[in-house]
């Protein structure tokens, strides 16, 4: 159990030491989020690899699938001169679908339903 938690310790300081760097680095960058479609491609490769929201089964292949995925549709739209409004519409939607199917083909049960639940 020490081993476990120095573990976690170790793992914090490091990316603390990390995002202390990545902010003396980004100064000159424009950091805005309506500027910055990263929160759609998060969010959009866990959904598309097939990680549910709600937790559950996934692995490292189908995350670099989705990965591949959105990479490939974000030069896509790059190339064909798309505006940062419209790309991130379109990854809006492709999530909102990807969602909605999730949800079909994984129907929340009555255990995993109850209140207090997120």
């Amino acid at each position: 159990r020490p081993i476990i938690v120095t573990q976690y310790v170790i793992s914090a300081l490091i990316a603390f030491t990390a995002g202390i760097i990545m902010t003396g680095l980004v100064t000159g960058i424009d950091t805005r989020l309506y500027n910055s479609s990263l929160i759609y491609d998060v969010l959009l490769v866990v959904v598309l690899g097939g990680i549910g929201l709600s937790g559950g089964q996934g692995g490292v292949r189908n995350v670099i699938a989705g990965t591949i995925l959105v990479g490939i549709l974000t030069n896509g739209m790059t190339i064909l001169n798309f505006s940062y409004t419209s790309q991130n519409l379109i990854k809006s939607v492709i999530l909102l679908g990807a969602l909605a199917i999730d949800a079909i083909i994984n129907p929340r049960d009555e255990q995993t339903s109850q209140s207090g639940d997120i």
